[in-house]
């Protein structure tokens, strides 16, 4: 999920870069980017670790084109109302220190996240214990029904870690070493300066020729430099702002992959703090987006206009008017709101490395100023955003929030965003609060692991309640898209909207 501990992870460096020597061999590409990771250890890391963490972790099932398909596990069936799962694993998998995965391995590596309780080990709170019947079976006992089959191919707490790394403990991963059953292994790792990842030879999945042996994975956090390096060959993917992609895509020895993502970005009102307190000025904020020229002119056409808070390619969404931009619509609700006009004025919270955000926002400035509607504009660094957004004093009317999700439900968006907080806000930084939200939405969770068409009614019923209060201005629903050389193959099959990840293993030369 881009929650701001990820969106706020890249780091600014002005030192140039120096990439191994061998970093053009054949079959070693250069992989830029933009954030630096912050905890190594696959029970913890709830960021932008992700990215590359995927391809040398891998979980049990592989959430794919809107279904659950093997990956670790071959078979699966539930029991007892969805709190028993039976899971047959995969003969002849090894891990990358040669060990064998088989289910007393399962067994301690679900153990140990759930009982880290760490990043996204609240997934496993409920796991009772996981039975180990045969080498080949683990059996799943949890205290209610849980879609395990859909939180277990999440790319969050439900990595399975070679049990020698558990042994060694979260400081020997989280410097830099791993064991994991993916394609690549952890060759090198310098914090917010490079990580670099190697052919696993014994890889389960084989290996074909033209296929990726090695990754060379630097932190280049000015855009200027990763585009040069693009157009230069230095690097052979990339990700860049949407005003270069065009350019760039222009260019014989560079094209630009496109494809649906998860990811949505929306700009939460603080419905606690005066003047958002009141729902016709929220409303009227809602009118005063120009949500057509933020999608053509500041995306360039690379997010679609969503449909609700939870993106239009994830089962169980809503369909909504979101809103349309409309300054004399605006006006009338301010007026109605009984707001005095020396009060329209607010203040927006947003990240000072994301560079659409930023025009987004400045075009919201521009466009309420006609209205008479003042906007302050508060641009943050990732360390000082969400201690500021979180405390009542220092919160904004506005915050920006980049979303993506643990796992592929509709909770993530709706229960971690909007849930009712009665202490610490979490990243509910709306302050939003509805008894009859939170009921709809304990039964869509609930109806989870029973019946998925079930629940996925239950979710939008929850997206009605949510949408008639007004707790957010949803703006797009972003595209993955990544600059890459010409010469790369595959770049279409190394992205799933279900993960964050860059799949190496989709690629070749």
């Amino acid at each position: 999920m881009l929650r701001l501990t990820k969106l706020f992870a890249a780091i600014f460096v002005s030192a140039p870069l120096l990439l191994p020597q061998s970093a053009t061999a054949e079959n070693t590409i250069t992989w830029a980017t933009q954030l630096s990771y912050r905890d190594m250890n696959p029970a913890v890391s709830f960021g932008a670790e992700t990215y590359i963490l995927g391809n040398i972790y891998e979980t049990l099932f592989l959430y794919d084109d809107g279904e659950v398909k093997p990956r670790l596990a071959v078979s699966w069936s539930k029991s007892d109302g969805g709190r028993v799962w039976n899971v047959t694993l995969r003969d002849g998998v090894k891990f990358h220190d040669g060990s064998q995965l088989d289910s007393a391995v399962v067994k301690k590596s679900f153990e140990y996240t759930r009982d880290l309780g760490k990043g996204a080990g609240y997934l496993y709170a409920d796991l009772e214990t996981v039975e180990t019947p045969d080498s080949r079976t683990a059996v799943f006992k949890f205290k209610k029904p849980i879609a395990f089959d859909l939180v277990a191919s999440g790319q969050y707490g439900s990595y399975v870690i070679g049990p020698a790394a558990i042994d060694k403990g979260h400081d020997w991963m989280n410097e830099g070493n791993a064991i994991g059953t993916g394609p690549y292994t952890l060759t090198k790792y310098e914090p917010n300066k490079l990580t670099v990842i190697s052919k696993f030879d014994d890889y389960w999945g084989g290996w074909k020729p033209g296929q990726i042996d090695r990754v060379i994975h630097p932190v280049v956090s000015e855009a200027s430099t990763r585009v040069q390096m693009i157009k230069s060959g230095e690097a052979d993917v990339v990700r860049v702002p949407v005003s270069q992609l065009a350019a760039l895509d222009a260019l014989p020895n560079t094209s630009v992959a496109t494809s649906s993502g998860w990811r949505n970005q929306m700009y939460l009102l603080n419905m606690q703090k005066y003047p958002t307190d009141s729902k016709k000025f929220r409303e009227a904020l809602v009118h005063l987006w120009n949500y057509d020229s933020v999608l053509n002119d500041i995306f360039q056409g690379y997010a679609k206009r969503p449909l609700g808070p939870v993106p239009a390619s994830m089962w169980g969404h809503g369909k909504y008017d979101i809103g349309s931009f409309d300054p004399q619509k605006a006006l009338k609700l301010l007026e109605e709101s009984g707001i005095p006009k020396e009060d329209w004025k607010i203040d927006a919270m947003y990240s000072n490395s994301n560079q659409e955000q930023i025009d987004a926002v400045e075009l919201f400035q521009a466009n309420a100023a006609q209205v008479g509607v003042r906007v302050n504009l508060l641009p943050q660094v990732s360390k000082a955003y969400m201690t500021k957004a979180r405390s009542a004093s220092t919160a904004a009317n506005m915050h920006s929030m980049v979303w993506y999700p643990a796992y592929p439900t509709p909770s993530d968006w709706l229960y971690s965003l909007f849930k009712t907080r009665k202490e610490n806000t979490g990243f509910n930084l709306s302050r939003y609060k509805n008894a009859e939200f939170d009921a709809a939405l304990a039964t869509a969770i609930d109806a989870e692991g029973v019946d998925v068409k079930e629940s996925a009614k239950a979710y939008i019923a929850a997206q009605d309640i949510l949408m008639k209060d007004t707790p957010a201005i949803f703006f797009a629903d972003v595209d993955r898209v990544f600059t890459h050389s010409s010469s790369l193959k595959g770049m279409d099959k190394s992205s799933n909207p279900a993960y964050e990840t860059l799949f190496i293993y989709a690629l070749s030369k």
